[in-house]
């Protein structure tokens, strides 16, 4: 039996994307702006599955709880969210860039 990211589909073994995930899209949003001013866009890339994750062809990634647990941080979206996981001796680090808050 192969292994499969969590929608289910075949991992090919070199962390790259297969048949299987060529549609899948990105749905991080993005800042954009329409007719009635500022909105936010799915950004709508290709999506890359690995084993501990996934990207896309625009930089956004993302990884899988299990392996943010196993190396010891999460991601935190403000200072009071990482100084939380820091008291549980979680590191927080920034979703949109990967760095830790300090």
């Amino acid at each position: 039996m192969s292994a499969t990211n969590p929608a289910g589909a075949p991992l090919d073994g070199r962390g790259g994307a297969d048949r299987a995930d060529a549609d899948d899209r990105c749905l991080d949003l993005v800042a954009g702006y329409d007719e009635d001013g500022p909105t936010a866009y799915e950004c709508g890339a290709l999506v890359r599955h690995t084993e501990t994750g996934y990207s896309c062809a625009r930089g956004h990634a993302y990884t899988y709880a299990a392996h943010r647990e196993a190396e010891g941080w999460d991601y935190a979206s403000d200072p009071v969210e990482a100084e939380l996981l820091g008291r549980a001796g979680v590191i927080g680090v920034r979703p949109d860039d990967g760095r830790p808050w300090l």
